[in-house]
């Protein structure tokens, strides 16, 4: 894409060949890549009238590997080098590589080079000829710039942000070297804490590299890490957001909102959670008011891949495979999680618990409402100390999530399938319907960058100053036609009006979004559409875009951003920065002083809130298997009061902005 650029200076080469004379290491450099732009845009070379581009091309890179296979005798390495610009220093190993100079090139040179110029380092790595010829010299060179080496083994070993080439290691590095490597860097006062997180959160199981960070150092790294981040936020850095619940007495209306700054605050009515404290409507308080789910039945903590900003989302670096959560998903699971902790004490303080209604949904209720038996719950008493709480309700998750996937398979539970019925991942539960959800396609992203990335260039129209967050942002609120684009994206327009996704106005030309358009948008900003709560018509628009292959159906009990979300919480092994929080208290992580400390209190509570949301979530498959489970009753109660009105107004013309901040409150 970039070769446009450099279009003039090719030509100027190519017409100047019988007098071209590469007196310089860069003059070789300008012939090799001339040869490559040719070889790979040769369309970029169609007006060169009069010249045999093909012929010209190999004979300047012959007389340019002529060249650097003299200077590289004669002058060695580390002078050819100093003598190349600072814009060819890529490229200069490409030509070396490319000349098959690597053999005049001794260790006492390498060693030399890499003493003085310790940048080299990655493109040597990329080198396998360098490497296999020099590994002592590079290996001794690694260990000696723990700080430099170590950022470019993390980089490419346990970050995404790795590049397009592949580095080798010398087979002269040991897990000792490697760990003394990892050691020196922590201990450099400008090792970056992004580095530290990824060294105590090393992507597990990887084939790429054959060294892993030991217990010392991951240990290291995570205390660095925390230390560096408390110094960081101790200087205000960053801006304070939290989720907070309150339990009104004077409210009536059932829910509430506040917003002050960055903080948001749901409040609930003390009147009616005090006044209906059976276990029916516990869990019905759990379904409709608190927002562990939506009212599509969408779990509201998991993290979404579209819902931050490219900038946000690109900065820093990330772990390989890691969960990736940011400050909107961790609001919502913040929020959750407050509200779960709020209405569990406020049952208790009068004489009620949400434990107690958990077990009669699978104890009772699924046996007398759905006639399926074999569903069992036993979840700790309320004397039990936080850590016995915190190891008894994990095994209990499990046995919920056993009992579903049995049923799910055999229609009835038998108990004696348990013992052999595994379970790794909550990916692998399966609806009681194949048309559970909507999800992503293949065409998905393709479309979607078009329509809802910020940083697609429809965005932005000629002459224009919109603040449009994107395409389909700003066709929704100003009016655009084609006219205002220049003709080079006039052909992606055109795709988009073909395939349905954008119409045209045939009186003003007005560019709107389409029912399909507005169908993705759900998926993009939501993961999944829940197809349970969709009319005739929108199964139908649903089902067109699955023809056309922007979108895929989901037989799965929990969509993909669900799944992924759970599996972060509960499973060590689905993510290399999972919480692992029922093997954290199985398997003894660590030491306990104090069964009744606060983080282990945290701890039980976001299992609970995890078994709150899985228990709706089965709740909600069984009443649509059996059309059983609906409310019948309702109380002449008001629901929401003004604010929750207003806060959604707001939030609808606002959309949605992303902020750094530290941990919520």
């Amino acid at each position: 894409m970039a070769a446009g650029a450099f279009k003039d200076q090719c030509l100027h080469i190519l017409k100047e060949e019988p007098h071209f004379q590469i007196a310089t290491i860069n003059d070789a450099i300008e012939a090799h890549q001339l040869k490559l732009t040719f070889e790979t845009v040769p369309e970029s070379f169609e007006d060169a009238e009069g010249i045999d581009i093909a012929s010209t091309t190999s004979a300047l890179f012959a007389n340019a590997c002529r060249y650097t296979r003299e200077t590289l005798a004669s002058s060695g390495i580390l002078e050819v080098y100093e003598e190349t610009e600072i814009q060819y220093d890529t490229q200069f190993w490409g030509l070396v590589h490319a000349c098959g100079a690597e053999k005049l090139i001794s260790g006492e040179e390498i060693s030399e080079l890499l003493s003085r110029h310790v940048e080299c380092l990655a493109r040597v790595l990329e080198n396998d000829n360098l490497v296999k010829s020099f590994d002592a010299e590079i290996g001794k060179s690694l260990i000696e710039n723990p700080y430099y080496s170590a950022e470019l083994l993390i980089h490419e070993y346990a970050t995404e942000s790795r590049g397009q080439s592949t580095i080798h290691l010398p087979k002269c590095l040991s897990q000792g070297d490697f760990d003394s490597i990892m050691t020196g860097y922590l201990d450099d006062q400008r090792a970056n804490p992004n580095y530290m997180k990824a060294l105590f959160n090393w992507p597990s199981g990887s084939t790429k590299c054959r060294f892993s960070p030991s217990p010392d150092v991951k240990v290291r790294a995570k205390r660095a890490h925390d230390e560096a981040m408390d110094a960081l936020f101790r200087q205000g850095t960053g801006l304070k957001y939290g989720a907070g619940v309150q339990i009104d007495p004077e409210q009536i209306a059932c829910k509430g909102v506040k917003v002050e700054g960055l903080t948001l605050t749901y409040s609930f009515s003390e009147t009616w959670l005090g006044k209906y404290t059976d276990h029916a409507s516990i869990m019905n308080n759990c379904r409709y008011l608190l927002d562990v789910v939506d009212r599509s039945g969408l779990m509201a903590a998991p993290a979404h891949s579209h819902e931050e900003s490219t900038l946000l989302a690109t900065l820093g670096s990330h772990v390989l495979g890691e969960y990736r959560a940011n400050v909107i998903s961790n609001m919502r699971e913040t929020l959750a999680n407050v509200e779960v902790v709020a209405y569990a004490h406020f049952l208790e303080s009068r004489g009620a618990r949400l434990e107690d209604a958990l077990e009669w949904a699978y104890n009772v209720y699924f046996a007398e409402e759905y006639s399926i038996s074999g569903f069992t719950l036993a979840l700790p008493s309320r004397g039990a100390s936080w850590l016995d709480k915190c190891k008894s309700i994990g095994p209990e998750i499990e046995r919920a999530v056993k009992s579903y996937s049995v049923y799910s398979r055999m229609g009835k539970i038998d108990g004696d399938y348990f013992p052999y019925e595994s379970f790794k991942s909550f990916g692998d539960l399966n609806a009681l319907s194949e048309k559970k959800y909507a999800i992503g396609g293949t065409c998905f992203e393709k479309w979607g960058f078009f329509l809802f990335s910020d940083q697609c260039m429809l965005t932005y129209r000629r002459g224009h100053d919109d603040h449009a967050h994107c395409f389909f942002d700003l066709i929704t609120k100003a009016t655009v036609t084609i006219d205002d684009y220049d003709a080079a994206y006039a052909k992606a327009l055109q795709q988009l009006v073909d395939r349905q996704l954008v119409s045209i106005c045939e009186e003003t030309g007005a560019l709107s979004p389409t029912p399909r358009s507005i169908c993705l948008k759900a998926v993009w900003d939501n993961g999944a559409i829940a197809l349970g709560g969709c009319g005739d018509g929108d199964l139908a628009l649903i089902d067109g875009l699955i023809s056309d292959e922007m979108l895929s159906y989901c037989g799965k009990l929990f969509a993909p951003d669900e799944a992924a979300y759970l599996d972060y919480m509960f499973n060590d092994a689905s993510f290399p920065n999972s919480q692992g929080l029922r093997n954290r208290y199985d398997h003894a992580h660590s030491p306990i002083a104090d069964p009744d400390a606060e983080g282990i209190r945290f701890d039980y509570y976001r299992m609970l809130t995890l078994l709150v949301a899985i228990t709706l979530k089965i709740n909600d498959e069984l009443s649509a298997a059996t059309g059983r489970g609906h409310l019948e009753n309702f109380v002449d109660w008001p629901y929401y009061d003004e604010s929750v009105l207003e806060f959604a107004k707001k939030m609808t013309t606002k959309r949605h902005e992303t902020v750094g901040g530290t941990a919520p409150k």
